[in-house]
């Protein structure tokens, strides 16, 4: 099976009650648990959304150390694609050509270098307007 490019918003569905976490977990059953790959980003945006939600209330510091544990495991289970100056190029281009915001713009500069290795891979994102971009940009959905 080929593997899986996992965007932020999908590895946060299998941790937090999210929209679309339904569709993120059976991917993962799907692909036998969590191979594939994220970026070196992912981790950070995560931590953003832990830190709105503390913030905000939805989420306890207790829950959030349960949450940063199941995070770790998940890191250690996905290739993490750091950034060269390939992708960087091509973030910086997709971020006009797209609309994209940089973080977006680095989701998917990472994938597409998964993509380069294995072109049977495919982009899991629950955000709509993402995944939008991900086909203009020549990456497969699983959905």
């Amino acid at each position: 099976m080929a593997p899986c490019y996992w965007d932020t918003s999908a590895l946060l569905a299998l941790l937090l009650p999210e929209a679309g976490g339904a569709r993120a977990r059976q991917l993962a059953v799907q692909r036998g648990g969590l191979p594939g790959y994220t970026s070196f980003f992912t981790f950070v945006e995560m931590e953003a959304a832990y830190a709105r939600r503390l913030a905000e209330g939805s989420l306890t510091a207790e829950t959030m150390a349960r949450l940063r544990l199941h995070a770790q495991k998940i890191e250690s289970a996905l290739g993490v694609v750091w950034p060269d100056p390939e992708v960087l190029s091509d973030a910086r281009r997709l971020v006009p050509e797209l609309g994209l915001r940089p973080a977006d713009a680095l989701q998917l500069a990472s994938a597409r270098r998964v993509a380069e290795s294995d072109p049977g891979a495919v982009f899991a994102s629950l955000d709509e307007r993402l995944n939008e971009a991900a086909q203009a940009a020549g990456l497969a959905l699983p959905w």
